[in-house]
């Protein structure tokens, strides 16, 4: 798992939910963006890239 996305249904102003990179092990709380276009999101530390369709799968599976 590299990528996790959650979701708060009782909160009306990001009802899209947040996305969090596991790096390392470690669950990085800092919310990362869904790249738009073809951006692909790269971690400095760990090298991994994630690509617009892997945000989409994290969406659909509530983690990656």
């Amino acid at each position: 798992m590299v990528l996790i996305y959650e979701s708060d249904p009782l909160d009306d102003e990001d009802a899209r939910g947040r996305f969090y990179h596991v790096c390392r092990g470690r669950i990085i709380r800092t919310e990362i963006q869904l790249p738009e276009g073809q951006s692909v999101y790269e971690c400095g530390t760990c090298g991994i890239d994630l690509e617009p369709e892997d945000f989409w799968i994290a969406r659909q599976k509530g983690s990656v």
